[in-house]
């Protein structure tokens, strides 16, 4: 898989072959349906006028790449002099996409990219936690924290010497669990995590959650998880995607919020429409650029030599302001996210919400 930088894609001249597809492997005859499939795929790039070029590079990363893992979708963005883009993403798509086009179409990897949560995983014990870390790129790393070699089990009886073993014992446990928050912290700074996820023993966890500086960042714990041998990571796995996907579902909620708040307000803020989102892109006025890609569909927008200049079909020529004899239709699925990309903003893709018929709208940076 390559290490997609959308920017980079975005500045690259095409044409672009663009290939979305149902890459799951779960099934026992997974090997050769995907086979069937991409011989299907490359049929359908032949016919849309991919070059010899991209053709080899598509067949050889299908050749090359590694099987999917359970059910996925599989996007390759390339061209005749690389592969830009080659990711599984964790659901297939409702509709295959296979392009050729003079734009990118980056919109499953908008859509994977803000689901990647910057956050911390910690299994704690009372003497210790297995800490996974991942960033907001989706680099994970893992380590063992392991604070204290004593032992720290309770003992029975009421003898003094027991009483003030499991006086130790509690002592230990106390200054372990505040040596892990500190590391948990460190770790959450180090990969500027919005969430921390706390998992294992349950006074263990507790406790930790109560040590952990109040930073602003979510932290949440959960059932699933153990340190124990045979414990069921596929489970604690799951339970952490849950996590992640509520937080990044969060995030869609504060933003369609702060556009209905701007939209609610004399010289808010915000414009809703092709017409008026791409007269703001064209100004580099747009902040962050929403699409709901269902209600965008298949529709076009004119673009020009600079690619940030892009104005709906139904814009007038005096707010086109670039040379009009070298304007190009482009879809806008492809095109909006390119010139927002382009343009410094941020790109979010909602499904519902917006109060847009065209599924477009835009927080902007000034009226």
């Amino acid at each position: 898989m390559t290490d997609t930088n959308l920017l980079d894609i975005a500045e690259r001249r095409g044409p672009f072959a663009v290939v979305y597809v149902d890459a799951s492997h779960d099934t026992a005859d997974a090997a050769r349906q995907w086979d069937l499939r991409t011989r299907s795929v490359r049929e359908k790039l032949t016919a849309a006028g991919a070059s010899e070029g991209m053709l080899r590079r598509f067949d050889r990363a299908v050749g090359e790449g590694p099987p999917g893992r359970g059910r996925v979708g599989r996007l390759l963005v390339l061209d005749d002099e690389t592969v830009h883009a080659d990711e599984y993403l964790p659901d297939p798509p409702a509709r295959e996409v296979v392009r050729v086009s003079p734009l990118p179409y980056l919109i499953p990897l908008l859509r994977q990219h803000a689901s990647l949560i910057p956050h911390v995983v910690a299994v704690v014990d009372r003497v210790g936690c297995d800490l996974r870390t991942v960033d907001g790129h989706g680099a994970a790393s893992e380590r063992v924290v392991e604070e204290h070699p004593y032992p720290v089990h309770k003992t029975g009886g009421g003898a003094w010497s027991h009483r003030s073993i499991q006086k130790r014992v509690e002592e230990t446990t106390r200054r372990t669990i505040g040596e892990l928050a500190v590391e948990v912290a460190a770790a959450a700074d180090t990969v500027h995590a919005e969430v921390i996820v706390v998992a294992g023993e349950v006074a263990a966890r507790s406790a930790l959650h109560q040590a952990l500086p109040d930073s602003g960042r979510t932290i949440v714990e959960i059932e699933a998880g153990s340190r124990a041998a045979g414990s069921d990571h596929d489970e604690l796995a799951a339970a952490v995607d849950e996590v992640i996907a509520a937080e990044a579902h969060r995030h869609e909620d504060e933003v369609l919020t702060r556009l209905a708040v701007e939209l609610g307000r004399d010289e808010g803020l915000a414009v809703v429409g092709l017409g008026a989102t791409t007269a703001a892109l064209r100004t580099a006025n747009v902040e962050r650029l929403l699409i709901d890609p269902d209600r965008l569909g298949d529709r076009t927008v004119l673009v020009g030599p600079d690619r940030a200049q892009v104005i709906a079909e139904t814009g007038t020529p005096a707010s086109w302001s670039g040379n009009t004899a070298h304007r190009q239709p482009c879809r806008a699925d492809e095109a909006l996210p390119v010139a927002a990309l382009l343009t410094g903003a941020e790109v979010s893709t909602v499904a519902g919400g917006l109060p847009s018929e065209d599924g477009v709208a835009a927080l902007v940076r000034h009226r």
